[in-house]
């Protein structure tokens, strides 16, 4: 019965028997045939060399004794060639050979001896071990093979991680460094006459940025909703004398801030000369994409006088600026009996389709109940960072007539301080690095209400606490008064 239990077929290789003698070759043949493998035969050194340069070969029966060539040359020409090098080579001796000719055998590459007449099942044992030898190498190599592949192709993706990494940061360094300088230029050209007037322009300026930085966050700054955006600008006022309408656009990140501060202009603009200045005024806000340009009208009716400045205000020329310069398009006012219709028209480039999951146009924002008077006398602890964040929210509580527990910078110093009677918490959810869920399980655990800071979109709060009011960052006074009435009536 053939033997093919070590040698399926996916492993058969070639053995060369060479022989000058066809009888010979003929025993050789029916002894190895039970191995299960691919045997070749040669009756000169001509032929096995042929054999060779057209098959891979595992192992190679010779007879030392040949008329043409012997043994020992052909199996230094075989040596000489470096495809064939590692070739086990078997001598099949009729004669006796010496100690120097084995040695001279074993210098040329030789593995072993076999002396005739043959013993079948010695022969068949030491082709056995070299075949399996063989298959085992090639197995290997081919494991090793597969494993620098994998090896190569994982160093591949972490030099890709590495380099998208590093692109992340630059883009991230470049953002933030982009916003800085738009902050340091709205607090540069403000003007200054007014010291009240100045903080009010540069915190809404500030916080318009800040609506668009939100929205691009919580797309993955795929793009910021603009009627999210319009709304966002608009939702301090009267809403009964606002009306927004216009199809899903979505902003590219590169415009976001830019077009949020014009909006946010002409806003401020409407409700100190414009529409918005008294409860009769009225403002609609509309518009339409087409493939060359995002056309919105601006139109405002009665509520205020209804002629053109005589001069153009710090406001206007950030719209100008903002409209002509940074986003290339064009803008015209026309003040009307009615009041001002102003036309903005940008190229189609810098908007994108909107997202499946964008906000949609039934998305309103959420106007909560500020019932301040319920925050006065309260305790709030403060947990924050970032130290002239701790302190403005801390400024913020105490004008709501509450008292700031606080502020604390670490988790540890916060939470010796609760036994001191705290009626809320104002939590930054990431203390540099350092999540406090922990610690807010811990006050809620006391029946204590939490707010949560973040400079994070809100989806990336675990699920725990889902309930809990989050405000990003920048802190509006508004929205924290809000939230601490809301939470402390609960």
């Amino acid at each position: 019965m053939k033997d093919t239990s070590n040698s399926p077929d996916r492993d058969k290789v070639n053995i060369l028997l060479v022989d000058d003698q066809p009888a010979k070759l003929l025993s050789y043949e029916l002894v190895l045939h039970e191995l299960g493998h691919n045997l070749l035969k040669a009756n000169s050194a001509t032929d096995a060399l042929r054999l060779l340069l057209d098959n891979q070969v595992a192992v190679i029966l010779i007879d030392v004794c040949m008329p043409d060539l012997d043994g020992f040359e052909l199996a230094q020409m075989v040596r000489d060639h470096p495809r064939f090098a590692d070739i086990a080579i078997i001598f099949v001796s009729a004669i006796n050979v010496t100690e120097m000719d084995s040695l001279r055998g074993y210098e040329l590459g030789g593995v072993d001896y076999v002396s005739v007449p043959v013993v079948p099942n010695i022969l068949r044992a030491k082709v056995r071990v070299f075949v399996d030898l063989y298959i085992k190498t090639r197995a290997l190599a081919r494991i090793n093979s597969e494993l620098e592949q994998r090896v190569a192709e994982r160093t591949a993706e972490l030099e890709a991680a590495i380099a998208r990494q590093e692109l992340l940061a630059h883009e991230v360094d470049h953002r933030a460094r982009n916003a800085l300088a738009v902050i340091q230029s709205i607090v540069a050209l403000t003007p200054a006459d007014d010291s009240l007037y100045f903080a009010d322009a540069v915190r809404g300026r500030i916080h318009a940025m800040a609506t668009a930085h939100n929205l691009l966050s919580e797309s993955r700054w795929r793009g910021a909703d603009l009627l999210s955006l319009v709304r966002e600008e608009l939702a301090p006022y009267d809403q009964s004398s606002v009306k927004i309408a216009g199809e899903a656009v979505s902003i590219a990140p590169s415009i976001a801030q830019s077009l949020a501060l014009a909006l946010h202009e002409l806003a401020t603009n409407a409700a100190k000369y414009g529409a918005l200045k008294n409860s009769e005024g009225t403002l609609s806000v509309d518009w339409r994409l087409n493939d060359e340009h995002l056309e919105l009208k601006w139109c405002e009716e009665g509520g205020a006088d209804v002629n053109p400045p005589s001069r153009a205000g710090f406001g206007s020329k950030v719209i100008e600026t903002s409209i002509t310069g940074q986003l290339r398009g064009q803008i015209e006012r026309e003040w009307t009996t009615n009041g001002l219709v102003c036309a903005i028209r940008i190229p189609s480039e810098h908007f994108l389709a909107p997202e499946p999951n964008s906000r949609s146009s039934e998305d309103q924002r959420h106007h909560r109940p500020t019932n301040r008077q319920i925050i006065r006398g309260r305790s709030i602890l403060v947990l924050e960072d970032e130290a002239l964040v701790a302190m403005m929210t801390c400024r913020i509580i105490e004008e709501l007539g509450a008292r700031a527990i606080g502020p604390f910078g670490k988790m540890e110093e916060a939470r010796e301080a609760l036994s001191e009677g705290l009626d809320a918490a104002v939590l930054d959810i990431n203390l540099d690095g350092e999540l406090v869920y922990d610690l807010a399980a811990e006050i809620r655990n006391r029946g204590k209400p939490i707010i949560f800071v973040t400079g994070y979109h809100v989806g990336a709060i675990v699920q725990d606490f889902s309930d809990v009011p989050v405000l990003t960052k920048p802190i509006e006074p508004e929205d924290l008064a809000a939230a601490l009435a809301e939470a402390l009536a609960k």
